[in-house]
């Protein structure tokens, strides 16, 4: 494809994505199956650009005056690429495969600088209409923002039923994939380059998985123990549970649910892979959770939220995210907070999880259900993080007494929330 063939892509893909509702990895895998001429060069330079506008977008919409995908174009290619008027031009000429020409309004848009600074929304990259809550949430939100839109590096767990961290790591670069130790998880590995991890002997024989280090100390968080009764009420694809599971060394229970069951059913694979055997997952869960309550030595709530925290990976769920969509989660939140909590056991505990930034998903949603059930108390991230993850504890880990806020600028992870409720005589 000519240069101006993949302007005239990315500008196609961008409007379908945004007319379709669709997630972008989605789309763009459709887009690729129907447009089998776009070799692998063509597509990675296409699926970045449509990337770098996803994570720019606050910044070029205000820029261009537009939130029209050719104006969104036309602002990359002036902010990242450098092109002159007349460069870009010659990239829009009208011809077959290629952009329409410029009209003398996106010509004059294109060499015109905005006045005044910028509002905290662009500088962050969050929509305008996230801005209060995003300020109520974060000490600084344009920082935050900012590194929210950077791309987010890989990360794996090392499945300790197979293998060691370091074998691992000895493992993958005899395939020629380097790796570092993660600066927190005990079991993390980030890899230096973008290695396709799924194809490797390491991945295939169910030596790591693909987990952000922030969903690794998530998990290390609910402190699950070999022998234990472990209900994961929103197991989802499984990331946590597996890592749960081999920290249980395979002994004990997990008991996984999840609204979508197509979810559970994906998990099956790669329980097989890693080598796990004591995950149960019920075909019906209702009887199942009427057996469970008030049993479980460990509840593990990772609730449906906005998944803002997510959003160096998935940079198109922040302009696709709607206030209904969030109240739904709130609501959604606040249930399984009450139907998690009727499960736990006398000295049990309840973890709550977000992948969320934002403080009415967060601290509000916990420090509700606290003051309405006096039978449980927040544990000091603190001592759990001496006694789950390491006995060095960093400067973000003591940011609240009673809850843990991740997030790229932070931690260098993904944004999580974790709040480990223990239930009290």
């Amino acid at each position: 494809m000519k240069p101006a063939a993949r302007i005239a892509a990315a500008i196609e893909i961008l409007r379908g994505m945004g007319q379709s509702g669709k997630p972008a990895d989605r789309f763009l895998n459709e887009w690729a199956r129907a447009n089998r001429y776009a070799g692998a060069k063509d597509r990675n330079d296409i699926y970045s650009r449509v990337y770098r506008v996803l994570r720019q977008h606050a910044h070029y919409s205000w820029q261009a005056g537009s939130t029209d995908p050719r104006a969104l174009i036309l602002s990359d290619l002036r902010a990242y690429d450098c092109l002159s008027l007349a460069e870009t031009q010659q990239l829009f000429g009208g011809g077959k495969y290629e952009p329409a020409c410029l009209s003398d309004d996106e010509a004059a848009a294109y060499i015109r600088d905005r006045a005044g600074d910028p509002p905290d929304w662009v500088r962050g990259n969050y929509p305008e209409w996230l801005a209060p809550l995003m300020a109520d949430s974060l000490p600084d939100p344009v920082a935050e923002g900012q590194a929210l839109s950077e791309r987010a590096p890989l990360d794996l767990r090392v499945n300790r039923l197979r293998s060691g961290r370091e074998r691992a790591q000895v493992a993958l670069a005899e395939e020629g994939i380097e790796a570092d130790f993660t600066p927190w998880s005990p079991d993390g590995l980030r890899i230096l380059a973008r290695d396709r991890i799924t194809g490797s002997k390491v991945f295939k024989q169910g030596w790591v998985e693909v987990q952000d280090e922030g969903s690794q100390i998530a998990a290390r968080l609910v402190g699950a123990q070999p022998g234990q009764q472990i209900v994961d009420l929103c197991a989802g694809g499984g990331g946590k549970t597996l890592a749960m599971a081999a920290l249980m060394e395979n002994s004990g229970q997990i008991h996984a649910f999840d609204a979508a069951a197509g979810r559970l059913k994906a998990m099956l694979p790669r329980l097989r892979r890693a080598g796990v055997h004591n995950v149960q997952i019920a075909s019906d869960p209702k009887p199942a959770l009427e057996t469970l309550k008030g049993r479980a030595h460990r509840v593990v709530l990772d609730v449906p939220c906005s998944g803002t925290g997510a959003w160096r990976r998935n940079p198109d769920a922040k302009w696709r995210l709607s206030a209904a969509a969030l109240e739904k989660h709130r609501q959604a939140q606040h249930e399984l907070l009450r139907q998690g909590a009727e499960l736990v056991g006398p000295a049990g505990r309840l973890i709550y999880i977000t992948c969320s930034i934002l403080a009415c998903e967060n601290g509000q949603a916990v420090g509700q259900f606290l003051a309405e059930n006096s039978r449980f108390k927040a544990l000091p991230p603190v001592r759990l993080w001496e006694e789950t993850v390491a006995q060095t504890v960093p400067d973000f880990v003591r940011d609240s007494p009673d809850h843990l806020t991740l997030t790229p600028l932070r931690s260098d992870t993904d944004g999580f929330f974790i709040c480990v409720m223990e239930r009290v005589s």
